[in-house]
């Protein structure tokens, strides 16, 4: 109906303003992963000046997106491995920032003081939630990409602006593996 196709809009323009801010933004996070019995947990940091450029950096590693290109650093054995984004591709900055070009929203659900949107990418087949506040900033994401496979990301801290680690990725000294053709 009309009323759910607004509320589904005015959630989708909140999260998105929330998530675009002018100066970026910088969510820290608990990513949960399953992947059939092997379960796995990380704390990281995401920057997201826009939406073609964006940063996670975990203990271990630091991921980061400008413009298409991939570059991932390797922190314990000082690698960096550059490759692109492959075309037609959804990941879960896309969720993040806000590219919803095939995503089917359900009606959001208010909760409390947060609202649940479930999700579907059909052409993908995955499924999922995400949970904000009214405002539109994010708490959790989840991704259920088969069964027994899913990630979800709960940000533990939400800050307009202060990005620090995005502008300043420049790993010296390191093996370069570049995958692109």
């Amino acid at each position: 109906s009309a009323c759910v196709l607004a509320q589904t809009k005015n959630w989708e323009n909140r999260f998105i303003d929330a998530m675009n801010y002018k100066d970026g933004v910088s969510i820290n996070v608990k990513i949960d992963q399953m992947q059939f019995d092997l379960k796995s947990s990380d704390l990281g940091l995401i920057e997201i000046m826009d939406k073609d450029n964006y940063l996670l950096d975990f203990s271990n590693e630091t991921v980061f997106v400008s413009e298409g290109i991939i570059k991932t650093f390797n922190k314990v054995n000082n690698q960096l491995i550059i490759d692109q984004l492959i075309e037609g591709d959804i990941t879960i900055f896309d969720l993040l920032t806000g590219n919803f070009k095939d995503v089917l929203f359900e009606n959001p659900d208010k909760r409390g003081n947060s609202i649940f949107v479930n999700f579907n990418i059909k052409m993908m087949g995955y499924s999922g939630f995400i949970k904000t506040k009214e405002n539109g900033e994010p708490l959790e994401l989840k991704v259920k990409y088969g069964p027994d496979q899913f990630l979800l990301l709960t940000v533990t801290n939400y800050i307009k602006g202060n990005l620090k680690l995005i502008n300043e990725f420049n790993p010296l000294n390191a093996q370069i593996i570049d995958l692109r053709e």
